[in-house]
């Protein structure tokens, strides 16, 4: 392996790292190639990226750019495409190529060397949001248009002057949800995939919009509060806290507010743990986790919530024996935790309801609580085998399941379960 090809691999350890020759032979990858690509270095031996890559249509767009490099000698600066592995993982990837090239800057016609990396978690993002700005359009406008269309019926003509006015200021209400939403979808995340700074953006939108529309402030305050208390600053009320008792305290609550479900809530909670976080936002996150769970699983279902330790991590599990995610939805879950069914399905429920939803914000606000206090979240479930397609519905209690008979049967179809992986702290008593 010559200098050149050594410092590339080197420097983009993090980085996948192929180099083909001209015939489209693999002649070297880096181990992170290999993780990424889902392959084994025994497979390569004397295989071209045609034996290796092209048995599977979703990686079109990788090969293209392979086989732009290989027989048309052209490479690319930066592209994003999908891939699918051959153990059925997608992931979204960063491509680059180039020639490689002698230290003396002549080129080395030896074959083309490509790099790329993993995005799939900052392209899920991308698309969770998009996917909330809809729902957020759609409660912003739902209600302002119901206030028009009421408006209608109080315009007579000695109305006329009032109801003129109250036109004009919703239609300036309307202009400012649409500007609000046309800044916070530009598309500029090279560099920066956090979406703190969109957020922070927004709110100096709001302050403008207040000096500039003083008649509005109350409302724009208002959205500046819910703002800030949906996507908390950096400056936090960070305590050691203990697990065990905010669990137990959270549950209780829980319970309380979604007596009106035949959902069991199970606690297992061996022994108490610590860790260094702010108790109101473990609450949110508690509370966000548990309700989604029990709004995804049917009356006689059971929700688990436990606690546990390895190592210097804390971990805490949520686990339904609810309908399950399906695959498509499953590779957007961590960009945002997007509702996989229209808006208006949930329009008429209620909180903790089967099937409910919700607004979308509170596993959204899940992504900017992990940045600010840096845990992270897992996630695995198995969609119910006999409602496997988003469309297909659970009666929403197992006792009018065709299907299945008790609730060990439905528990055996399908769940989800969410862990939860902070630092551990020491307990401050001891």
């Amino acid at each position: 392996m010559d200098d050149t090809l050594s410092s590339v691999i080197i420097e983009s350890m993090s980085n996948g790292v192929v180099v083909l020759d001209f015939q489209g032979h693999i002649t070297h990858i880096n181990p992170a190639g290999l993780d990424l690509l889902g392959l084994k270095s025994e497979e390569i031996r004397d295989r071209t990226y045609a034996e290796l890559f092209m048995g599977e249509p979703e990686n079109d767009a990788f090969n293209d750019i392979l086989l732009s490099g290989i027989q048309d000698k052209e490479t690319r600066l930066y592209r994003e495409v999908a891939f699918r592995r051959k153990d059925g993982r997608r992931l979204d990837l960063a491509v680059t190529t180039s020639f490689l090239r002698l230290e003396s800057g002549k080129w080395k016609n030896e074959g083309i060397v490509v790099v790329f990396k993993d995005i799939t978690e900052f392209k899920a993002l991308d698309r969770a949001r998009h996917r909330v700005l809809d729902h957020l359009s759609h409660e912003l406008r739902t209600p302002l248009s119901i206030v028009l269309a009421s408006l209608r019926r109080l315009d007579t003509p000695e109305n006329q002057r009032p109801v003129e006015r109250i036109k004009r200021n919703l239609k300036r209400l309307q202009d400012i949800q649409a500007d609000v939403e046309d800044i916070i979808k530009q598309r500029d995340f090279e560099g920066d995939h956090s979406p703190r700074p969109r957020i922070e953006q927004t709110l100096d939108l709001v302050e403008l919009l207040v000096e500039e529309n003083p008649v509005h402030a109350h409302t724009l305050q208002a959205l500046k509060e819910m703002v800030k208390e949906l996507f908390p600053d950096r400056t936090t009320n960070v305590q050691t806290l203990s697990m065990g008792s905010s669990i137990e305290r959270m549950i209780a609550v829980v319970r309380e507010l979604s007596s009106h479900r035949n959902v069991r809530l199970l606690t297992d909670i061996k022994e108490d743990q610590y860790v260094l976080i702010d108790k109101e936002v473990f609450e949110k996150i508690l509370m966000s986790l548990v309700k989604n769970a029990i709004e995804n699983t049917p009356d006689g279902g059971v929700v688990l919530i436990s606690l546990g330790a390895s190592s210097d991590t804390v971990e805490v599990f949520v686990k339904d024996t609810g309908v399950g995610i399906t695959q498509e939805s499953q590779g957007q879950i961590f960009g945002g935790f997007y509702h996989a069914k229209d808006t208006d399905l949930y329009s008429t429920k209620k909180p903790f309801d089967f099937d409910a939803g919700g607004k979308g914000l509170e596993l959204l606000r899940l992504k900017i609580f992990e940045e600010v206090y840096r845990f992270s979240t897992e996630c695995e479930s198995v969609r119910c085998g006999h409602i496997p397609r988003e469309m297909d519905s659970c009666p929403g209690v197992i006792s009018k399941c065709p299907y299945v008979q008790g609730e060990e049967q439905c528990a055996q179809s399908g769940g989800t379960a969410f862990k939860l992986m902070f630092r551990g702290a020491k307990d401050p008593d001891a």
